[in-house]
């Protein structure tokens, strides 16, 4: 009995361990980013902490700009001058939601990532999130927007 509750006891310390460990490092990003003229992406001044970020999407052009949820998203940390995606834990489940970027009307999304990637620790990161321009269906242009921050 005393050697089952020493097993679980042992257990559920790794399991909080784990889930409150930082993301591991992944792949190196080589891709481009906010290259869309008139479209940006940036962290509310004061929001960035370990577990999440505010940031703020301007759309200033004519055209109707679409993105997922405040749940669609990924971070990035910079080492070495060189940008690496960080992974997320376990398996990663959204609903299809689209949010609409109008003209000239800011819009503010929370992103929270604890549960998704764990606490950051102190370094150089951005958040990134795939924004579309929609035309017609079947005719769109995709673009990768970033907007970066500093925990210390």
């Amino acid at each position: 009995m005393k050697k089952r509750f020493l097993s679980l006891a042992l257990l559920g310390l790794l399991t909080l361990t784990a889930c409150g460990s930082s993301p591991r490092v992944g792949d190196a990003f080589a891709g481009e980013v906010n290259n869309y003229e008139g479209v940006t992406m940036t962290v509310v001044e004061g929001t960035a902490t370990p577990g999440g970020v505010t940031v703020e999407v301007l759309n200033t052009t004519e055209a109707e700009i679409d993105s997922g949820n405040e749940h669609d998203f990924g971070l990035q940390i910079e080492q070495d001058d060189r940008w690496y995606w960080l992974e997320r834990k376990g398996e990663f489940a959204n609903t299809a939601e689209a949010y609409v970027f109008s003209t000239d009307e800011s819009r503010e999304l929370a992103l929270k990532w604890d549960s998704s990637y764990g606490s950051l620790k102190p370094g150089h990161y951005r958040v990134t999130k795939w924004f579309f321009e929609y035309r017609t269906s079947g005719d769109h242009t995709d673009f990768l927007l970033t907007a970066e921050f500093t925990l210390e």
